[in-house]
C-alpha cells in the first residue's frame, strides 16, 4: 500500500498523541485507525518510541511480521498482566508432556499387541506340528482289542 494512501486519516498512533497523521508516519502501515485498540495495547507495554525504535532495528520486508508479534505480545500481556506469553508457553508445555506420555502408552500398547500376535502365531505353529509328529506316533492299533489280535498272529 502507498504510504500517502494510509494517511489520508489519522492513523491510531497518531490519533492516541492527537497529533495530524504526517505521510512519512512510520507506524500508520502497521496501525491505521481501524486498528485502535491494538495500538492501545502495544502503546501500554512498549511505548511510541520503543515502537519506533523497534521497527528501525528490522529489515524492511520483516516490519509486518514485527508488529504482529508486538501486537500479540500487549494483547497476551493485557488478557495475563502477571505471566504474560509464559503462561501460554507452560500450558503449552503440559499439552505437550501429557501428549507425550499418551503416545508412549500406545506405543507399547502397540509393541504389546504385536508380541501377543507373534507369540499367537508361534503357539499356533507348534501345536500344528505337534498334532502332525502326534499322527506320525499314532499305533495302527485303535483299542486294545485290535492289538492283543496282532499279538496272537505274532505268535
Amino acid at each position: 500500500m502507498n504510504v500517502d494512501m494510509m494517511c489520508i486519516t489519522t492513523c491510531a498512533a497518531c490519533k492516541h498523541q492527537r497529533k495530524k497523521c504526517e505521510p512519512n508516519c512510520q507506524l500508520a502501515p502497521y496501525f491505521p485507525s481501524t486498528k485502535d485498540k491494538d495500538f492501545q495495547n502495544v502503546y501500554r507495554l512498549f511505548g511510541v518510541n520503543n515502537t519506533i525504535k523497534h521497527l528501525n532495528s528490522v529489515a524492511d520486508d520483516q516490519r509486518a511480521k514485527l508488529v504482529e508479534t508486538l501486537i500479540l505480545e500487549a494483547k497476551i500481556r493485557k488478557e495475563n498482566p502477571v505471566h504474560g506469553c509464559l503462561a501460554i508457553e507452560r500450558k503449552l508445555r503440559a499439552e505437550i508432556e501429557a501428549l507425550e506420555k499418551e503416545l508412549e502408552m500406545v506405543q507399547n500398547n502397540i509393541s504389546f499387541c504385536k508380541k501377543m500376535s507373534m507369540l499367537q502365531m508361534t503357539k499356533q505353529q507348534l501345536e500344528e506340528e505337534l498334532d502332525r509328529s502326534s499322527l506320525a506316533l499314532v499305533s495302527p492299533f485303535d483299542d486294545a482289542h485290535s492289538m492283543i489280535k496282532y499279538l496272537l498272529l505274532l505268535f
